[in-house]
């Protein structure tokens, strides 16, 4: 049985200054490029795309000849609200992606790398170690230097038994909790075993309007044209 990939969109880009997932970065939008990468993985079978519910009519002609079947799931009023609204989508067994819709570079690699990861384990994330020194600040008052060795940057997309993620969430919503910006803390949170794997420091995502020209050296590196 394929996986489930949700690929989620639901922002309304405050921080970006516009909803970033439609920004084009070389003809083609970034919500359409996240997609594609799914569409293009032979584990992958179905995609869940959650974008804004005034949006579905913007989105549909973006992801028209993409080859696997695709659903529309509209947007809450936060990321866990927009995961919560696409699992309604997916099915309740086997594997579930779910990865954020502006990391538009995420590779097969990594992809297979979550997938094969999960073993026996309720979850698998992806995570890059710490690399910078980093500090805890009270305002704009350093409180201490907080050591690195066991501190990893998580990116997406995150592999999770289906079964786990639609518990976690729907317990998460029972308890009136409803922002939660990473998708395995529901599952700690659970009482689950999640394991980390390698990430991909290629794998950015595109969170403020500077990343952007980051994306673009990115795109060009990968075409061949610097």
């Amino acid at each position: 049985m394929g996986a489930d990939a949700l690929i989620v969109g639901g922002g309304s880009g405050i921080r970006f200054g516009s909803k970033k997932q439609f920004f084009t970065l070389g003809g083609v939008s970034l919500i359409r490029r996240s997609v594609q990468c799914f569409d293009e993985h032979p584990a992958v079978e179905r995609m869940i795309v959650v974008v804004p519910r005034e949006d579905f009519d913007l989105t549909r002609p973006l992801l028209a000849g993409l080859g696997k079947p695709l659903e529309l799931a509209p947007g809450g009023r936060t990321r866990q609200e927009s995961v919560r609204s696409g699992l309604g989508l997916c099915r309740r067994e086997g594997l579930i992606l779910v990865h954020d819709g502006v990391r538009p570079f995420v590779s097969p690699g990594l992809i297979s790398r979550v997938l094969a990861g999960i073993g026996e384990y309720d979850a698998c994330i992806p995570g890059l170690a710490a690399s910078n020194t980093l500090k805890e600040v009270d305002g704009e008052v350093v409180v201490r230097t907080v050591p690195r060795a066991k501190l990893f940057a998580v990116q997406t997309p995150q592999c999770f038994r289906a079964a786990v993620i639609h518990e976690a969430h729907e317990r998460a919503q029972a308890r009136g909790f409803a922002e939660a910006t990473d998708d395995s803390a529901l599952v700690e949170e659970l009482g689950g075993r999640v394991r980390l794997v390698e990430g991909d420091p290629y794998n950015v995502k595109i969170t403020v309007a500077e990343d952007i020209a980051m994306a673009e050296a990115l795109l060009k590196c990968r075409s061949g044209s610097a």
